[in-house]
């Protein structure tokens, strides 16, 4: 039997060839159990491997993130109700990685989830290893600077706490916002708490909340209209399905993990709008420069020349990052994430003294934070154009992903290993930004969806004992790979064979233990999870709340509404149109036309059928259910003038039942199901 291993990743996965010929027997000394199971031989042999791939002797990054310490994370880094668990991620400290964990993952999460207050330099003060990203604050004249503000409105808050506690209570002058993803805003609720200022603080502009262009579009587009299935998928990605341990989530790799809470919406009062752009707070001037595409579509970096600081928000990071993130998201731009860098270089590369961002640990020296961006520059620049060179020779995008050779030079660096962003999904990631997800092969025009393919190759195959079979010959022979390939087939459309189950839990379950990226790693083990369990409950996570969406710009929050209209129901209620009249005085034509709620802002229509007078909330409520609009009107919360019929149309159209356990590898449940 031939042994072929991938250079290019040095994950040390085994790929065996199989044969495909049933092996009843097989099955007689096997355990089809629910159990999770240790790392087999062939886990325990790609893990020692590992150890001659990369330099462990190097402990610089050990000195760095633990340089500046002031105070460990207060109560152990324990936030009550099950939203962190700092202890709990710190298991690995000091210890040597087991053989269900890929060395290298193993190093960088004691790495990374080593948490407390920091010194970075005077004034530059952070919070790590509290949630998955850091809390900055920036001492200025005469109070204090937010520079991103975590996921959790309660990790926040014991965030400033902690810092109150070693530096003491200091007036809020600014809240800087680097970009549209949650974990860099969701926790602005925390700021309420902590006692720092009040909403109307910010909606009144006393105290500057600063975000990018495009900031709040993003935000909302992202975390709110597909925030269901976003956040379902990101708990899977972050491990929030998993318990902490040697068989389950090691460390989150840009943080230690994502706090188990709903996430808040901060509307900013100030936009940056050009490159360049300098804002003064309390005495320290900040300069902002755009980056949007790169990590994220709505993304600045930040100059404080006064101390030669620089932060490229989370541009460069002590890891390779997501081209594209498993949570789902756009598809990013490797080619201007590498641009903005290389820019970062040439315009800061002669003064700043540190580099300090949202997640893992600053750099300090000029020397050293050139060389830092320069390395980071080359992973994105060398993903765009491997990518490119293979498919200009036909490549198709697994193949470049399996079998592009990349540069040891970059890519066996420890600031570049893949432990967030998977390098073989980068490569793809690019492949389909730049030239869509068709490979120019028909084959894929043709293909059934999961389901429908699973049950015919089952069917050609001999029945769902011979896909069994096959499978626990795959894995018996360490190609975990193609056992869960075999096993998807049964799987995608019949969830209650346990044996198929089982077999393809213990699988992922061996392909997350060789893992070196945290994010495959938990996916894997919450796959397992979840065929072991037969689906998985609820989670923590949230970015939709009522409060959040009632709390949507107009635009926003129409257009919210109308992504959730069942258009068959819609279709069967009528043409109607009829103009909104929101309490906060924003104006919309509503056009419901063909089971399609058309939506035209800042415009009423000459000839409504209708005019329909409502607080964002109260029409929530309505849309959601909870409210009638003969309640509402009786309780002058709705005023209706026209035919009341037309706006009555409204009634029951809106799907705003969304429930967050879908499953993701089983079948999808009945209730999760379009009605």
């Amino acid at each position: 039997m031939r042994k072929v291993t991938s250079e290019l990743f040095g994950l040390g996965i085994l790929m065996l060839s199989v044969p495909f010929a049933a092996v009843a027997q097989q099955a007689d000394n096997y355990s089809f159990t629910a159990d999770s199971k240790a790392a087999t031989s062939f886990t325990r042999d790609a893990n020692k491997a590992v150890y001659n791939q990369l330099d462990f002797n190097n402990k610089t990054a050990f000195e760095d993130s633990r340089k500046g310490l002031i105070a460990p994370l207060a109560n152990n880094g324990v936030i009550d109700g099950g939203v962190f668990n700092a202890p709990g991620l710190n298991f690995m400290q000091d210890k040597q990685a087991p053989e269900s964990v890929n060395p290298s993952l193993w190093r960088h999460a004691q790495l990374a989830n080593y948490g407390g207050l920091f010194k970075v330099t005077d004034h530059i003060y952070q919070v790590r290893g509290q949630d998955l990203s850091n809390l900055t604050i920036i001492e200025t004249k005469t109070g204090i600077v937010l520079y991103d503000v975590e996921y959790s409105p309660k990790a926040l808050a014991a965030s400033i706490a902690l810092y109150e506690q070693h530096r003491g209570k200091k007036p809020l002058r600014g809240v800087i916002i680097s970009h549209s993803h949650a974990d860099h805003f969701g926790g602005i609720d925390g700021i309420y708490a902590a006692g720092l200022a009040k909403p109307e603080d910010f909606k009144s502009g006393k105290i500057p909340l600063i975000a990018p262009q495009g900031f709040l579009e993003e935000a909302v587009a992202e975390n709110v209209s597909a925030g269901n299935i976003m956040v379902r998928r990101a708990s899977y990605q972050y491990g929030n399905v998993l318990q902490p341990g040697e068989r389950g989530i090691i460390t989150g790799a840009l943080g230690p993990a994502l706090a188990n809470d709903n996430s808040g919406l901060p509307i900013p009062n100030k936009s940056i709008t050009k490159d360049g752009e300098k804002v003064t707070i309390d005495g320290v001037d900040f300069v902002f420069y755009l980056a949007p595409q790169s990590e994220a579509p709505s993304e600045m970096v930040m100059y404080i020349p006064q101390w030669k600081a620089l932060s490229m928000a989370e541009d460069v990071n002590h890891l390779q990052h997501n081209i594209y993130t498993l949570r789902g998201a756009q598809t990013r731009d490797a080619k201007v994430w590498a641009k903005y860098i290389g820019e970062a270089v040439a315009r800061w590369g002669g003064d700043a003294q540190v580099q300090f961002g949202p997640h893992t640990w600053p750099v300090w020296g000029n020397q050293n934070v050139v060389e830092y961006l320069k390395n980071q520059r080359d992973v994105y620049q060398s993903l765009y154009d491997t990518t490119l060179r293979y498919a200009n020779y036909g490549y198709r995008p697994d193949d470049i992903a399996e079998h592009a050779q990349l540069p040891k030079a970059v890519f066996n660096q420890w600031d570049n290993r893949p432990y967030y962003g998977n390098t073989r999904n980068n490569l793809k990631s690019t492949y389909v930004r730049n030239l869509g997800w068709y490979d120019g092969n028909a084959t894929e025009l043709a293909r059934y969806p999961d389901a429908e393919r699973g049950k015919r190759y089952v069917e050609a195959m001999g029945g769902e004992q011979k896909v069994l079979d096959a499978a626990l010959a795959s894995f018996k022979k360490g190609d975990y790979r193609f056992a869960v390939d075999l096993l998807n087939n049964i799987v995608a459309y019949d969830g209650n064979n346990k044996d198929a189950n089982y077999l393809m839990a213990d699988a992922f379950e061996q392909l997350g233990y060789q893992e070196e990226n945290a994010l495959y790693r938990n996916w894997y083990l919450g796959a397992a999870v979840e065929l072991r369990k037969g689906g998985i409950t609820s989670n923590g996570l949230s970015t939709t709340s009522p409060e959040v969406i009632a709390a949507l710009p107009p635009e926003l929050f129409v257009n919210y509404l109308g992504m959730l209209v069942d258009q068959i129901k819609a279709e069967k209620a009528g043409n109607a149109t009829i103009n909104l009249k929101l309490s906060s005085g924003a104006k919309f034509a509503l056009d419901l036309h063909n089971g399609v709620l058309n939506r035209v802002p800042d415009f009423q229509a000459p000839k409504a059928d209708a005019t329909l007078e409502i607080s964002q909330a109260d029409l929530l409520a309505f849309a959601s259910g909870k409210s009638s609009l003969d309640e509402l009107e009786s309780a002058g919360k709705a005023k209706i003038t026209g035919d009341k019929a037309a706006v009555g149309k409204l009634n029951g159209i809106f799907a705003l039942n969304l429930k967050n356990n879908m499953n993701l590898v089983l079948p999808l449940q009945p209730e999760n199901r379009v009605k």
